[in-house]
């Protein structure tokens, strides 16, 4: 399995729908995506996986993207 890098595009105050449309998959376009936040001393990213291609990548993420995902339920 392929695991391609990605960078997130969306801001700490958006809505949720924007920060789902952020981390869809990028090969079939779904939504259903499930995610797993990983934050370092310099970086952070969310592991994705596409529940319905079952498609893997990596999304990179800044200090406020990693907050929100870290305050935010899976």
């Amino acid at each position: 399995m392929h695991v391609r890098e990605e960078t997130a595009s969306f801001r700490g105050d958006d809505l949720p729908p924007l920060v789902a449309a952020s981390l869809a998959c990028p090969v079939c376009l779904a939504g259903s995506v499930s995610w797993e936040l990983e934050t370092g001393e310099w970086e952070a990213q969310a592991h994705c996986r596409c529940t319905a291609c079952e498609g893997a990548w990596d999304v990179g993420l800044n200090s406020e993207q990693a907050l929100r995902l870290a305050l935010q339920p899976t």
